[in-house]
């Protein structure tokens, strides 16, 4: 029953999320599924490896929909530098994936937790100085 309830909250605030928001619940995803992965690998077992690639995989899944969502044309050189570091964690996440290192995965998530907050400040200061409040 809270697994409905949770689940069903979390489609109503994606829903109503503004643009800034829904990028912020994105950068959380991968976060949340990197720690996942690197907790699991601090007690690695083989019933856990393939919960690990999974949360490893998703998140990858995660950077690789922030990479797509970009407009390189209008986005000018914050787009292409975004670019360039959602490969690198892409390619990074994959490695680590396969080396299984939670090393790897620490880098990726110090650097996903640095650019997720800059888009909570950039969207709460947004939302202020709207209108609309979204």
């Amino acid at each position: 029953m809270q697994n409905k309830v949770l689940s069903a909250y979390r489609k109503v605030q994606a829903q109503t999320a503004g643009p800034g928001q829904k990028i912020v619940m994105v950068y959380d995803g991968i976060i949340k599924n990197i720690k996942n992965a690197i907790a699991d690998l601090q007690d690695l077992k083989p019933e856990n490896m393939e919960r690990i690639h999974n949360c490893i995989q998703l998140a990858e899944r995660l950077v690789l929909e922030l990479r797509l969502a970009l407009d390189k044309e209008k986005g000018g050189d914050v787009a292409k530098t975004l670019d360039g570091l959602y490969d690198f964690w892409i390619r990074h996440l994959s490695d680590a994936n396969v080396k299984k290192d939670p090393k790897m995965l620490d880098e990726v998530l110090v650097m996903v937790q640095d650019l997720r907050d800059t888009w909570a400040k950039a969207a709460e200061e947004h939302r202020k100085s709207s209108p609309s409040g979204q």
